[in-house]
C-alpha cells in the first residue's frame, strides 16, 4: 500500500461522510417516521431496536461512520488492483455488499447489548 492509496482512503473517508452528517445527521434532530433513511431501517427490523430509547443523532452518526468508511474501503481495495472503470464498478459492488453486511452488525450488535430492543433484553 501506497501513500497516495492512504491519502485516497482518507480523502473518501471525509467526503462520504460529510455528505452523510449534513444530509442525514445535521439536518433533522429526530425520527420522522415518514422519512426513515434505509439503513436506519435496516437496523431496525433486523436487530428489533428500540428507537424511543436510542437517540436519533447517535444512531445516525454511527451509520454515517461505517458507510464513510464502507465506501472509502471499497473504492481503495478497487482503484488499488482494478484499473478497467467497468470491472472496477462490478467489482466494488461486490465487495461493497457484503462489507456493509458485515459492518452493519456491528452497530446493531453494539445496540442490542446495550438493550436497547423491543420487549427489554431478549433476543429476537
Amino acid at each position: 500500500m501506497e501513500l497516495k492509496d492512504l491519502f485516497w482512503f482518507i480523502g473518501t473517508f471525509v467526503i462520504v461522510y460529510l455528505i452523510y452528517f449534513f444530509l442525514q445527521v445535521f439536518k433533522k434532530k429526530e425520527l420522522n417516521k415518514n422519512k426513515v433513511p434505509v439503513e436506519l431501517v435496516y437496523l431496525m427490523k433486523k436487530y428489533n431496536l428500540d428507537m424511543s430509547s436510542i437517540k436519533y443523532q447517535n444512531i445516525m452518526q454511527a451509520i454515517a461512520l461505517v458507510s464513510a468508511f464502507d465506501i472509502a474501503f471499497a473504492a481503495t481495495f478497487v482503484m488499488q488492483f482494478i484499473k478497467n472503470i467497468y470491472l472496477a464498478v462490478f467489482v466494488g459492488a461486490a465487495v461493497l455488499i457484503p462489507l456493509i453486511l458485515i459492518t452493519f452488525n456491528f452497530i446493531g450488535v453494539y445496540y442490542t447489548k446495550k438493550g436497547k430492543i423491543k420487549n427489554g433484553n431478549k433476543k429476537n
